[in-house]
């Protein structure tokens, strides 16, 4: 099967146009179930509840369509709150987010994507409060490992 680069961008595309629908759609279910969201940082921790109590009756294939809808969530609420736009990134095949839409120019690193279509798999695989928050965290400004205390002594 050959990659369609004119058909990764118009999915792109559409992904975008049915962001706002999709995210009207899930606030709606969330005040269903009693919880706000409002796009704001402080409703990830929120986002994971929502995403608990919907997941857990649904199919696999019904858990990989409702991800995505977290993640247009997840990414909007990143590009509020830090800035930065949603990209498709279709240069590098070995890129880990080829042809999955990300979220660009919020870090305080250039050259640092958020993939909210991997947090929500993430989050799904080993869910543990706080997860979400964190990798946003992690994501807007990353740390320096010190591995010092790794290298030996001569």
């Amino acid at each position: 099967m050959t990659f369609n680069l004119e058909e990764a961008r118009e999915a792109f595309e559409q992904f975008l146009m049915l962001m706002d629908g999709q995210m009207e759609w899930l606030v709606a279910q969330a005040q269903m179930h009693g919880i706000e969201l409002d796009c704001s940082l402080e409703s990830l921790d929120r986002l994971e509840h929502l995403h608990d109590l919907m997941a857990a009756t649904l199919s696999e294939d019904e858990r990989d369509s409702l991800r995505v809808v977290f993640a247009r969530y997840l990414g909007e609420t990143v590009r509020l709150a830090h800035g930065g736009k949603w990209t498709l990134p279709l240069d590098d095949p070995k890129d880990i987010s080829f042809n999955m839409p990300v979220i660009v120019g919020h870090s305080s690193c250039a050259w640092l994507d958020f993939n909210p279509v991997h947090t929500m798999r993430a989050y799904a695989l080993r869910a543990k409060p706080g997860m979400i928050r964190g990798i946003v965290a992690h994501s807007v400004a990353p740390q320096i490992l010190d591995l010092s205390d790794l290298v030996a002594e001569d």
